[in-house]
């Protein structure tokens, strides 16, 4: 199988300019760990995940908080009012770098090992570097490791 044939490509995307408000309210609607950000032409400019809203109810005046180097740089924008806090973009938290994406004609079993290797629980699938869906754990799972075992399951 390839990632072609497990991908889902009716998912929501976001874009730089959409507010941090519509992402949250996205994540959670779709249950979606993670959205790609598009640019006006469908390249995938960088990504936004619950942790990254998650980080917005930490404060910077948190003791200690400068020695946890793993939180993404947006944490401290909970310092700002909530009428600042409305005005955050997407632009301003999204990771440009910490996204994983593969062609829609890689082996299934290669995007896996991707998800494994970068921690990831879904890639973004493109195809000529345009976005055109994402590939998740859970349909690998139920379509290649499943029937293997034996055990039905259906995402």
């Amino acid at each position: 199988m390839i990632a072609r044939e497990l991908m889902q490509t009716e998912v929501p995307t976001l874009s730089p300019t959409d507010s941090i408000q519509r992402a949250a309210e996205l994540l959670t609607e779709y249950s979606h760990s993670n959205l790609a950000v598009l640019d006006a032409d469908g390249t995938i400019v960088g990504m936004v995940g619950e942790h990254d809203i998650l980080a917005l109810a930490m404060p910077t005046s948190a003791a200690g908080i400068d020695s946890l180097g793993y939180l993404p740089r947006c944490y401290g924008l909970r310092d700002l009012s909530d009428d600042e806090l409305r005005d955050v973009t997407v632009k301003e938290i999204m990771r440009t770098d910490d996204f994983v994406t593969v062609e829609e004609d890689e082996l299934a079993a290669q995007a896996a090992l991707l998800m494994m290797r970068h921690h990831q629980p879904q890639i973004f699938v493109v195809s000529d570097g345009k976005y055109v869906g994402r590939l998740c754990r859970k349909y690998i799972i139920s379509e290649l490791v499943n029937p293997t075992l034996g055990i039905a399951c259906h995402p």
